[in-house]
């Protein structure tokens, strides 16, 4: 399919360019780019995958839950900081987000990119980069604002829980390079977080599945100005002003004082080029409802901090590769909230939530067709208010009666999956993730998930 479109492309550009002279530049290009686009400006270029999954999850004790605000428990409606996802067919997805449908086949993402990078060179120079997404992922996603009814912008006029929007502008930004020092490269617009191991595009982690910290610890996208500078071959820099935690838009409304939010990430990469450690942060002084909690309706001052790296050792010929991932963060609102509960109980004055996490990777590359990669996680809130949304832990639920209102929030999560290159551009996943917490803030303790995954990149 590459191959056609390849010779498509240069066939028609080359009549086009062919007075130019520019035919074996063209081929150059898409051989080392992917499919170029003929516009009217040269060096565009389109890539893209279709992700698709089948799931099956089920618990080692499985219960019915009769409370249905327990948030990321996955015992009825799914919220996570402020977004309603909707009902979740089973009662074994607790602490996913994407992947949480039980028995059933699913087209998570087709994705699109259009960009015209940044040359090599240190010049004046100018770009830009869209990507949408489309399908499963795009739900999730939009419903990460609270009312968005597509594209990731929010409006008044929708119902949280009843978003089913399936495209999603993850990044569209404008980008332009002033040839000051070795490069000073400015983004305007929206763009992924700075935070985090893994990524939104599924194909480009090692594991099917998102992992605790991804899901639940940092923001997926912000909108603003970043700036990036590469100081030498070891270390780069960004920095940039956004708007709110995780939004398009900061909630503005009743704020006094800074509504934005500061992030910047500093990375270090070994000599040899086998090795790299980032770490990054965000900070908003005034925040946003719903970071600390779903239930949290005043805006809260937000920090967060992440630190990862991978180290892929010489000795293994570049077949193995080992990372980590670790973050902390914290969100406070100087109002008491007696909306969630009684005066005096522990939701009613408990304004602050902290939380923590580490991850550990692995990924060896037995042969060009087969490799297995492992992801072993810990997830942990000071109180539940953060991931659970009611700051009374599952007591009121009848299959957790045990739990006391408030505690501590602890979730480990083990996955292995094994990855298959047989066919050119495809890639064939099969995975295992278990799951299991303290308490019973998931439904039975633990869960269990196995999937199929197919993607093929373009």
């Amino acid at each position: 399919m590459k191959t056609l479109l390849k010779g498509l492309c240069v066939l028609v550009l080359t009549a086009s360019l062919a007075q130019a002279g520019d035919e074996k530049d063209l081929k150059k290009i898409i051989e080392d780019q992917g499919i170029y686009v003929e516009t009217a400006q040269k060096g565009i270029v389109l890539s893209g995958y279709v992700d698709t999954s089948y799931t099956y999850q089920f618990a080692g004790d499985p219960q019915t839950p009769s409370n249905s605000s327990a948030g990321l428990s996955g015992n009825g409606t799914t919220t996570r900081e402020g977004a309603a996802y909707g009902k979740v067919p089973s009662t074994e997805a607790s602490f996913h987000t994407f992947d949480r449908n039980n028995d059933s086949f699913q087209v998570n993402a087709f994705k699109l990119a259009l960009e015209k990078p940044l040359p090599d060179e240190n010049k004046l120079a100018a770009g830009f980069r869209a990507d949408l997404i489309f399908g499963q992922d795009a739900r999730v996603l939009n419903s990460r604002d609270t009312n968005s009814v597509g594209f990731g912008f929010a409006s008044s006029g929708s119902s949280p829980g009843l978003v089913s929007e399936d495209i999603f502008l993850e990044q569209a930004y404008v980008q332009f390079r002033v040839p000051w020092g070795n490069g000073l490269d400015f983004k305007v617009g929206r763009f992924v977080s700075l935070m985090g191991y893994e990524v939104i595009e599924s194909p480009a982690n090692l594991n099917f599945s998102r992992g605790l910290l991804f899901d639940a610890t940092g923001p997926w996208t912000n909108t603003g100005v970043m700036m990036s500078y590469k100081f030498n071959d070891i270390v780069d820099a960004q920095a940039g002003i956004v708007d709110g935690w995780d939004n398009s838009a900061a909630n503005t409304s009743g704020i006094q004082g800074f509504p934005m939010a500061v992030t910047g990430r500093v990375n270090v990469t070994a000599p040899g080029k086998n090795a790299n450690v980032a770490t990054s942060f965000i900070y908003s002084p005034d925040g946003e409802p719903g970071t600390a909690s779903p239930g949290f309706t005043e805006n809260e001052s937000v920090f967060a901090a992440n630190i990862w790296g991978n180290w892929a050792p010489k000795f293994a010929d570049d077949k193995l590769l080992l990372g980590f991932n670790a973050t902390l963060g914290f969100a406070d609102a100087a109002q008491q909230d007696t909306a969630l509960a009684a005066p005096g109980s522990p939701a009613a004055t408990d304004r602050t939530s902290t939380w923590s996490g580490v991850g550990l990777y692995t990924k060896y590359q037995f042969t060009k067709m087969f490799s297995l990669a492992g992801r072993l996680e810990w997830l942990h809130g000071d109180n539940d208010l953060k991931f659970l949304g009611d700051g009374q832990g599952p007591a009121g639920n009848s299959a957790s009666p045990n739990v006391a209102p408030g505690g501590d929030v602890d979730v480990w999560s083990w996955t292995m999956t094994a990855g298959f290159n047989i066919w050119e551009n495809l890639l064939t996943r099969v995975e295992y993730r278990y799951d299991w917490s303290t308490d019973a803030y998931i439904n039975g303790q633990d869960q269990h998930e196995v999937s199929l995954n197919l993607v093929y990149t373009f």
